[in-house]
């Protein structure tokens, strides 16, 4: 029973120790802030790229998706 019980506890342990949920993105609900991340992707994607709008706006709330 001894056993038992410390195999028990060192399974707890490692599941705290590391987590047991992989990582998670804290989500935040700012619009402005959302709304800002847009722009300054977009705009970035568009220099870098020279796509069009379209693609630079849905690489951009790819980018900003932690902040919606």
């Amino acid at each position: 029973m001894k056993k038992a019980t410390l195999t028990a506890l060192a399974l707890a342990s490692s599941f705290v120790l590391t987590g047991c949920g992989g990582d998670k993105v804290e989500k935040t609900n700012d619009p402005a802030a959302y709304k800002k991340c847009i722009e300054t992707e977009a705009a970035k994607f568009l220099d870098e790229t020279g796509s069009n709008l379209e693609f630079a706006n849905g690489k951009a709330a790819e980018a900003c998706e932690a902040l919606q």
